[in-house]
């Protein structure tokens, strides 16, 4: 199962992120005055076609990949009706964002996000946390902790979204109106693949370490609360 998500991992990699930024680069000099229109639509169809495909592969979607089609889309619509360049900031900035409102939404519901994953009967031996944890009499602060984490997980996304927008406005910069459309386009292509290698290598880092400090806190609840590690409750 590992090797397969790790193969899904690469394949989102290079159809969302390394296609589409090198054919935004190479292929707008093609195709005469359609060329930057081309390398645009040619470019997007990649990771909407990998949205397709592994929806199609795995019978199920999540809300992430949603908002990943929906920017996808609203990418290429900015850029094909020459929306200024305040559009893409906001929009970089709103997809993190509204992930993070609804990760802070399950943590006032009985299904923390945190929870959700530790519930994973796949991965997790819930039978044991549940034995313990009632052994232990702390089901209740258990509980009440994972919701605290669920709300610090949320605000990983408020800083991707806080990064995103900084990004966006300093690569998406409005173009000189007195030059013609094809070359509007053009540019617009080339500031859309650098924002898209460039936020991927720039979010990913800080949202590693936050990530890292959740499961490390997850890690802690864990052993404060039913005497186990995380390694010790996961399936052999």
């Amino acid at each position: 199962m590992q090797q397969n998500q790790n193969k899904r991992s690469l394949y989102e990699l290079i159809f969302t992120i390394a296609i589409p930024v090198f054919l935004l680069n190479k292929l707008s000099g093609y195709f005469e005055e359609n060329g930057p229109v081309i390398a645009l639509c040619v470019a997007l169809s990649f990771p909407v076609g990998f949205f397709i495909w592994d929806w199609v592969k795995e019978k199920r979607i999540s809300i992430i990949s949603i908002l990943g089609f929906v920017n996808v889309l609203l990418t290429g619509g900015f850029a094909l009706f020459q929306l200024n360049s305040n559009w893409f900031a906001i929009k970089e900035m709103s997809i993190p964002l509204l992930i993070g409102i609804g990760i802070a939404y399950t943590a006032f519901t009985k299904k923390p996000l945190v929870k959700m994953f530790l519930n994973n009967e796949e991965l997790i031996n819930t039978q044991l946390i549940e034995e313990k944890l009632n052994e232990h009499g702390t089901h209740k602060e258990y509980e009440n902790s994972l919701k605290k984490l669920t709300l610090y997980f949320a605000l990983t996304f408020l800083v991707s979204a806080i990064l995103n927008y900084i990004l966006a406005v300093n690569i998406i910069t409005d173009i000189a109106p007195e030059l013609d459309e094809v070359s509007r386009m053009k540019m617009r292509n080339e500031q859309i693949a650098d924002l898209t290698w460039k936020s991927y290598i720039i979010i990913l880092a800080p949202s590693f370490i936050m990530l890292s400090v959740i499961l490390w806190k997850a890690n802690q609840i864990m052993k404060k609360f039913t005497q186990l590690t995380l390694e010790q409750v996961l399936k052999k």
